[in-house]
């Protein structure tokens, strides 16, 4: 590979979504949730710590009628995100052309309204994205409802996205 000049002016960085799959059990107990009031008190969060730790211990919650979150299948959802993400990886795509992989194949795969709205709450920007500042304690900019209902049915993996810098020239990450 030739050598590359240095450039005169700074980078000023794109930055873009990144899309991995992650389980559910590893990324943080989701403790800034103020309603509804399913998703908050103490069994509540004791549960989901217990969930984190010894998932065997805590039996998976069916889809219930209390809020959206609770009423989606999160696991189906969960996996159809996945694969889709999976897939436009595969092709080649990245960052928000990701979601626009999604969206174009959210129908083919079968879903309800609810369930729909689902994989596109992890498949397309603005899904899951947790803080991972380094030293920084763990919170959440979005998603922390949806990895609270997700940790209430026992879903194994799911989709988070995190923002990085690329190299508007070259396309390529910037490493910090």
């Amino acid at each position: 590979m030739g050598h590359m000049p240095e450039r005169s002016e700074p980078i000023h960085p794109a930055y873009e979504p990144v899309y991995e799959v992650v389980k559910v059990v590893r990324l943080p107990v989701p403790n800034e949730i103020r309603e509804p009031d399913c998703m908050i008190g103490p069994k509540v969060w004791v549960r989901r710590r217990i969930r984190r730790l010894v998932p065997w211990l805590v039996p998976r919650q069916a889809p219930r009628a209390c809020c959206w979150h609770h009423q989606v299948d999160w696991r189906q959802a969960a996996e159809a995100a996945i694969r889709l993400v999976r897939q436009a990886q595969a092709a080649g795509l990245r960052g928000e052309r990701i979601s626009d992989y999604a969206i174009e194949r959210l129908d083919d795969q079968g879903f309800g309204d609810w369930e729909q709205d689902a994989v596109l709450a992890l498949a397309c920007t603005g899904g899951i994205e947790p803080s991972t500042e380094p030293g920084a304690e763990w919170r959440y900019f979005e998603g922390q409802h949806r990895v609270a209902a997700q940790l209430d049915q026992g879903v194994r993996q799911t989709v988070v996205q995190r923002w990085e810098p690329f190299d508007p020239v070259t396309g390529l990450p910037i490493r910090q």
